[in-house]
């Protein structure tokens, strides 16, 4: 089930694979770097996590008697600073929406991986778990004080913040936009902790938008609310740009109250635990397709200045 080294101080990694090839290879390709722990299943893996902490886990998607979404929730509360990885090699909607709100992995990885990829996302893995349990020894951030920051809605329908702001009541502030460029408007005259988000504005997908806020602005946390879900772009979100959940429309009152709550406090926690950052890195910065989404980009990097003012 396992291979160790006495005393090792290599970061421990368990990779959880019904097929034994599968962590063969992963023994062979990352023993000299880490202390490799393997499973072949999902009740496998729970036990070994009851006595053993580990600093990442990659597991498979489909796999008998338990998914690696169904793994990755329950090892969430069994070991939540490690970092979480999932191999997947098809596109289930309604499993990459579970793994992004149950699990909160870090990344998918797709089947077959590259093996100079895969090394560099574990490799990242380890120095954000190794950078959690630091926050974690430091204790809890401050509670937060006075008026939380705002939550700006980007959509093509201009009913939506609305909508979202009755949901929310008196106690948040909800502010609206139409376009990319009216949100980064709102964002350099804002205080703004969470970002809710369609995947596609005015026919224009946000990914961009998403995934340079997350790499310039980390302690920003992104919500898609969407009735335009696909595998393909909900895969994109979270590994270019570090999602938070990922909702479907019509909009669910307690579901919507229940997310922007919890997003605000993972804004706050990350606004007091820089040394969180990277538990949250994007995978590359999202490519510039035309000069205008260009100039936009660079507005949003020169948020810096505005956005620490606020925080």
């Amino acid at each position: 089930m396992t291979e160790t080294t006495a005393a090792s101080p290599k970061a421990r990694v368990l990779f959880v694979d019904d097929e034994p090839r599968v962590l063969t290879t992963m023994r062979v390709l990352f023993r000299s770097q880490y202390q490799v722990f393997t499973a072949e299943g999902g009740a496998q893996a729970l036990e070994l996590l009851k006595t053993q902490p580990v600093d990442v886990i990659v597991s498979d998607q489909r796999m008998p008697g338990m998914t690696g979404i169904e793994l990755l929730r329950v090892a969430r509360d069994l070991n939540p600073n490690a970092m979480r990885i999932l191999l997947t090699g098809y596109s289930d909607l309604s499993a990459i929406i579970g793994s992004i709100n149950e699990g909160e992995i870090f990344r998918f990885v797709s089947k077959p991986w590259a093996n100079e990829e895969l090394s560099t996302t574990v490799a990242r893995a380890v120095a954000a778990a190794r950078a959690s349990e630091a926050a974690a020894a430091a204790g809890d951030a401050p509670a937060p004080v006075g008026q939380p920051p705002g939550v700006l809605v980007l959509d093509d329908d201009p009913t939506v913040p609305a909508k979202i702001q009755e949901i929310l009541g008196g106690d948040f502030r909800v502010v609206g936009a139409t376009t990319m460029d009216q949100a980064v408007d709102l964002m350099e005259r804002e205080r703004i902790g969470v970002v809710i988000s369609e995947t596609r504005v005015q026919s224009n997908p946000v990914i961009g938008l998403i995934g340079t806020l997350k790499q310039h602005h980390p302690e920003l946390v992104s919500v898609i609310l969407t009735d335009r879900a696909d595998a393909g772009t909900a895969i994109e979100l979270i590994n270019q740009g570090q999602i938070y959940r990922f909702i479907t429309k019509p909009i669910h009152d307690s579901q919507c109250k229940i997310t922007v709550s919890s997003a605000l406090r993972q804004h706050h926690r990350l606004a007091q635990s820089p040394e969180l950052h990277q538990r949250y890195e994007v995978a590359a910065p999202p490519p510039t397709v035309t000069a205008s989404a260009g100039k936009l980009l660079d507005r949003i990097r020169s948020l810096r200045t505005a956005v620490k003012r606020w925080v």
